[in-house]
Order: C-alpha cells, then sequence, then structure tokens
C-alpha cells in the first residue's frame, strides 16, 4: 500500500477512563474544548482587581445600568465589587453587623424582587459554617439589604428563624431550609412576616432553585441529601404551596454544585451524574466518570463549584483533585454535543490552587472567578473568556493549550504486525500564533511510551515548504499532540490528513 492521505480525527471529547489503546476519543487535552466535535482553545482571562482579602466561598451577580454587581462571600466579610468593562468602579464591605466568623463559611445568595416597581431589589444572603461538612446543623441569620447598595447587610428585615441550608427566592417569596428538612417561607412580597414552617424531608435541605410552574404560579425544587422534592404553588389557598417527593434515590456531593441549563438541573451526586428534566435520570458518562470520582479529595466535597458557559454549551464542575485542598481541575459536560472533557485550572501547582469560587454573569456572557494566590495586594478576582491569554494588568502571559488525538494501528487493517511510517501532515487550523505538533509512539499496548521532538508550524506559511510538516515517524501504536503556547495563540482544529503507509515493525519494543 503506497503513502496515502487518511483524516486524522478523533471522537469528540477527551476519555481518560479505561486504557489508552481502548476507543477512538481523544486521549489527552489541557484548556482545550470541543464545538462541532473538533478541539479548540478555551478563552483567555483578565485580571478584575487583585484586592480580594480573603478566600472566596460563594459568589452572586446582579447588573444594572452597565454595572456587574459582583457580591463574594468570605470566611469573614461580605465584598462587593461593581464592575464594568472588566474594570472594578468601586468596592464595598457588606459584612454584616454581628457577623460569625468561621473558616468552614459557605455563603448562598439570592435577589428578592421589588414587585411594586420601585427597582429596590434586595439581596438575600446567607452564611452557614457547612464547608467542611455538608450536614452541619449549626444555624445562622438570613441577612438582607439593597442589590446595588453599598452598606452592611442586616438581619432585621429578614423575619425567617436562622437556618443551616440556606435561602432561595421563589416567585414573591423567600423560602429557607435547615437540617431534618426543615422549610420556612415568608408571606407574599414580605420579608419581614413569616406565613409557614414544617419538615418536608428526613435529611437536611442544602439547596434549592425556582423552577417553571407551568402556568399555575411559582414552584421550586430542593435537593435534600437523600431526595428531591418539588414544591407547587396552590392556587385554592391555604397552603400556599404542595410538597411532593420526586425521588429518594438522588446523592448530592456538594451544595455549591447544582447547574441549572435551558431549565434543566444537572449535578454531580457522591457516586455518578444526575440530571432533572421532569424526572431524575443518570447522565451517562463513559469518558471520565471514574478519572473524577477515584481522584476527588472527597474530604473537600463541599469546595466543588459549578457554573455553565452556554457560549459554548458547557457545565464546568471544578473540584479538588488528588491530596488538593482547592480546586485545581474542572470536568466538563457540553450539553449541546452530549460530550464530556476536563482541564487543569490555571495556576493550579501546590501553593497556587486554581479557582475557589465561581459565577457566570449572564447580562455580559462571562464567567468570573476567583484564585487562591495571594498577591502583594490579595487574591484576584478574574474574568474569563475575554482574550486569548492570561492578563494581569500589562503583564501578559501565554496559556498552554494541547490535545492529543487517539493511537493509530493497522491492527483494524489487518496488518497487525506491522507500524505506521508518516510521511507528511497536512495541517487544517484556524490559527493565531505558532503551533507545534508531537508525534508519540508505542510498539504495543503495554509498551513504554517514546515522544520524538517537536515540530513547529507558523499560522501564515511565507512559502510552501511552510504548509505541510515533513515526518520520518514509523511507530506501531502512533498519537499526535497538538500544542500552542504562545502570547496571543489560540487555535480551531479543522479537517488534518497525514499520509501514511504500512512499514515493518515489532510486536515488542
Amino acid at each position: 500500500m503506497p503513502l496515502a492521505p487518511v483524516l486524522l480525527a478523533s471522537k469528540g471529547g477527551i476519555k481518560r477512563d479505561g486504557t489508552r489503546f481502548e476507543g477512538n476519543n481523544y486521549v489527552d487535552g489541557r484548556w482545550c474544548r470541543f464545538q462541532r466535535g473538533k478541539p479548540r482553545k478555551i478563552g483567555g482571562y483578565q485580571q478584575v482587581t487583585d484586592t480580594i482579602p480573603e478566600i472566596t466561598r460563594g459568589m452572586a451577580s446582579f447588573s444594572a445600568d452597565g454595572v456587574q454587581y459582583l457580591h463574594l462571600g468570605h470566611p469573614n466579610t461580605l465584598g462587593q465589587y461593581q464592575v464594568s468593562a472588566g474594570t472594578l468602579n468601586v468596592f464595598s464591605d457588606r459584612t454584616p453587623a454581628g457577623f460569625t466568623a468561621s473558616l468552614d463559611n459557605l455563603w448562598q445568595f439570592a435577589v428578592f424582587a421589588d414587585t411594586a416597581g420601585s427597582g429596590d431589589h434586595v439581596l438575600v444572603a446567607h452564611a452557614a459554617p457547612n464547608l467542611s461538612n455538608i450536614d452541619n446543623s449549626v444555624t445562622r441569620p438570613i441577612y438582607a439589604g439593597l442589590v446595588t447598595g453599598t452598606g452592611v447587610l442586616d438581619a432585621a428585615p429578614v423575619a425567617l428563624a436562622d437556618v443551616s441550608g440556606g435561602i432561595v427566592v421563589v416567585g414573591v417569596y423567600l423560602f429557607s431550609y435547615s437540617s431534618d428538612g426543615l422549610l420556612e417561607y415568608s408571606q407574599i412580597n414580605r420579608l419581614d412576616m413569616v406565613s409557614t414552617t414544617f419538615n418536608i424531608a428526613e435529611q437536611k435541605i442544602v439547596f434549592g432553585i425556582p423552577i417553571r410552574g407551568a402556568g399555575n404560579g411559582p414552584s421550586a425544587l430542593f435537593w435534600s441529601l437523600d431526595s428531591l422534592i418539588r414544591a407547587t404553588f396552590n392556587q385554592a389557598g391555604t397552603p400556599d404551596f404542595f410538597f411532593d417527593i420526586l425521588s429518594t434515590e438522588i446523592s448530592v456531593l456538594s451544595s455549591q454544585a447544582i447547574v441549572e441549563y435551558d431549565g434543566i438541573y444537572y449535578w454531580p451526586g457522591v457516586d455518578r451524574w444526575q440530571v432533572f428534566n421532569g424526572v431524575v435520570r443518570e447522565i451517562p458518562n463513559d469518558v471520565n466518570q471514574n478519572f473524577f470520582f477515584d481522584n476527588l479529595n472527597f474530604a473537600n466535597r463541599q469546595k466543588v463549584f459549578g457554573f455553565k458557559v452556554p457560549r459554548f454549551g458547557e457545565i464546568w464542575w471544578c473540584y479538588p483533585r488528588g491530596s488538593a485542598t482547592e480546586c485545581t481541575h474542572a470536568i466538563i459536560l457540553n450539553v449541546r454535543e452530549g460530550i464530556w472533557y476536563d482541564t487543569e485550572l490555571p495556576d493550579s501547582d501546590d501553593s497556587n490552587q486554581g479557582r475557589t469560587a465561581g459565577v457566570f454573569a449572564n447580562v455580559y456572557q462571562k464567567p468570573f472567578m476567583v484564585d487562591n494566590e495571594v498577591t502583594a495586594n490579595g487574591r484576584t478576582l478574574w474574568q474569563h473568556e475575554t482574550t486569548k491569554d492570561k492578563v494581569r494588568i500589562s503583564q501578559i502571559s501565554a496559556i498552554r493549550s494541547f490535545f492529543e488525538t487517539h493511537e493509530l494501528s493497522m491492527l483494524e487493517e489487518g496488518q497487525g504486525t506491522k507500524s505506521i511510517r508518516v510521511a507528511r501532515i497536512e495541517p487544517d487550523f484556524v490559527q493565531a500564533g505558532d503551533m507545534t505538533l508531537t508525534v508519540r509512539g508505542r510498539a504495543n499496548a503495554k509498551a513504554p511510551q517514546v515522544t520524538e521532538d517537536p515540530r513547529t508550524f507558523v499560522a501564515e506559511p511565507t512559502e510552501g515548504t511552510d504548509e505541510t510538516i515533513k515526518l520520518q515517524s514509523i511507530q506501531r501504536l502512533m498519537s499526535f499532540r497538538w500544542e500552542s503556547n504562545t502570547g496571543g495563540g489560540d487555535y480551531e482544529y479543522g479537517d488534518t490528513y497525514i499520509h501514511l503507509e504500512p512499514a515493518d515493525g515489532r510486536v515488542e519494543s
């Protein structure tokens, strides 16, 4: 068989479970996503401010008059950061008077809408020491204040009792939830008056979210530690809501990890992913489920947080991997493409562990995340998907991004003892900046991997010889790693062809 061009394409997503040789998915990647099944570099991020005084344990965003009001909750304080066009305008300390500080404080936020038309929307906030134990029963007050205001929050406007779980606004009601399935909600449009208190589950309720009420009024979902419960508005009057248990076969890994995407709700349990789209189902994942659960630092499960990036159809779950105590990696479900992949988070070395909190800003399309690297001024708030590089004021650093194809062989061609010889590659990229290609190979599935010297190919060739990559690579099992690591670097993979033929080879190295 003479040299023949063959399309170099793997299945979308990155497969971590099983062996490298099994399947046709991409086998490795970093800071790489998939669109139309093709790899492309994830966007860069730029500094908003590096003055965050403490580690962040919860975030919320609200937009008005071109300003993004970001509230960041910390172990000892609560701060508001007013951001316009990616720049910090105003910082306000909104820590409630008498607030109980704790390294285990984990925050939840909601906005109680002003229905009278004055625009005086209220931020409702709650922090309890839930970080080390998701089933913590220590209760703490609920605080409130104008979401666009700058004054400290206050417990006085809220009549609901102290709780250990958190809060959610459902239509014109404020709900709070706690241990032993305790649920309480306010009267209509009244934070200062309690309507009903009762228990709807056996285990602690850890998260609530409003859902579409099918035209009958406000509705909500509540996650207890072992069940999913729906609240449905009662149009007939008392009681205001009916409650029914949708499933007693769920688990919740983290109260920060439940994500809504187009009216469907996704979350990791303690040993699998689940989704609610009218019924509770498991989300199939045969590429990195073991990779996640076998390597998750389970003692720090409550630090796992999720957010969405709708521009690319993604849900990110950031988690502490191995011995890390903060989030160093992310598992990504691409809802639009129905595939899974993962990445190491930025700055995830031993001292500067990736990210501690994140939120997607709906009005401005961009997610914000906070890191754990302590600069001379504090920690840093980053706006992601804004550039191709890491931009800290005037300091611009390249972001390393790569992906690696599945291993090619002649086994399926009936020539299992033969190696592959590749003489030329025709790269097809939408590309900015130089990239490199590294050929990697093995004699068999148990043999050590051999890595050849990388070849550089430029974004804009100046002569015909720069348009293809000449090789003299011979391997029995062969994969190809494509990498971008230059300032301003970017790429989208297209239809790349390799020119190959069988060569002599041995099963053993």
